[in-house]
């Protein structure tokens, strides 16, 4: 009796991905999910694990900027920036805070 079975021979290779690559890989993941007014397709309020899909993909992309590549930025475009990413992380705390029933 003979059998016959496929053996997959994979192969480790390394990739360089820009933050282009990124930033693209980025929109088309949104857009494929979201219309222009920023509704969810087909109506459908995205749910929790939607959500964090979606922040765990844009805290990789920011986590994966070196310093090199922040430190290219001009200072004003920094410091936009930077109080962009303070002022969204507030609206987190701050839902936190109204959660708690604090002010």
């Amino acid at each position: 009796m003979r059998i016959y079975k496929w053996v997959d021979m994979g192969q480790e290779v390394e990739i360089e991905i820009g933050a282009d690559d990124i930033r693209l890989a980025l929109a088309e993941a949104f857009a494929a999910v979201t219309t222009e007014d920023h509704k969810w397709i087909g109506g459908e309020v995205p749910n929790q694990n939607d959500v964090m899909k979606a922040l765990n993909s844009i805290g990789a992309f920011l986590k994966a900027l070196t310093d090199d590549q922040i430190d290219m930025l001009s200072e004003p475009a920094r410091k936009i920036c930077g109080s962009f990413l303070e002022e969204q992380s507030k609206r987190y705390s701050r839902a936190e805070s109204l959660l708690k029933g604090e002010q």
